[in-house]
């Protein structure tokens, strides 16, 4: 990718999120160049935010697999692997808003992939007893997409801190709400 794509990429992903309707004039002029300079690299809008969700999936798979790479268990990295989506996602929180994005036969496939990946780590952490049996994979990955979307969104709105929304999404999903168990003390004899 070259460096003027990347710079406009970048840009491009600054206008969105603070705007999710902004136009590629909106864009161009958040770029500092003219609508040319964008239209040379991408032909239409569609074709931006295409770029961008399969920019932010190769994010998520990037930092999944940091995530996940040194866990104890399946469950522990499934863990992580939550844990580590707020932070990625955070950046590019917009494009879940815009459905026709993800309708796009590019993204689609690589969304699908990523799930079927997930659902395989679903599997193992069942066989380790981490994830109930009886919890369909399908309910399991709509759970996890919707916590992760939950805390980006409290942590956007200010109701929770930014650096808490990856711990919170990932307790929730795995502990629930119960407080965590209090430490033993050792007995003085």
């Amino acid at each position: 990718m070259s460096s003027e794509r990347g710079e406009l990429l970048d840009a491009a992903l600054r206008a969105l999120s603070a705007d999710p309707t902004a136009t590629l004039s909106d864009v161009a002029a958040a770029a500092g160049v003219r609508r040319v300079t964008l239209h040379r690299h991408f032909g239409s809008r569609d074709d931006l935010l295409r770029e961008l969700a399969l920019r932010s999936l190769a994010s998520m798979d990037a930092a999944c697999e940091a995530a996940a790479g040194n866990a104890a268990s399946y469950t522990a990295a499934l863990r992580a692997i939550v844990e580590a989506l707020v932070p990625v996602g955070d950046r590019f929180h917009f494009l879940w808003k815009l459905s026709a994005v993800w309708e796009d036969p590019q993204v689609a496939a690589r969304v699908a992939e990523q799930n079927r990946e997930l659902s395989v780590l679903v599997d193992h952490a069942k066989q380790e007893g981490g994830i109930a049996a009886d919890v369909p994979n399908a309910w399991v990955l709509a759970a996890v997409e919707a916590v992760v979307f939950a805390a980006l969104s409290a942590a956007r709105e200010g109701n929770i801190a930014v650096n808490d929304a990856g711990r919170l999404a990932g307790r929730t999903l795995f502990d629930g709400f119960r407080p965590a168990p209090k430490r033993r003390r050792g007995k003085s004899h």
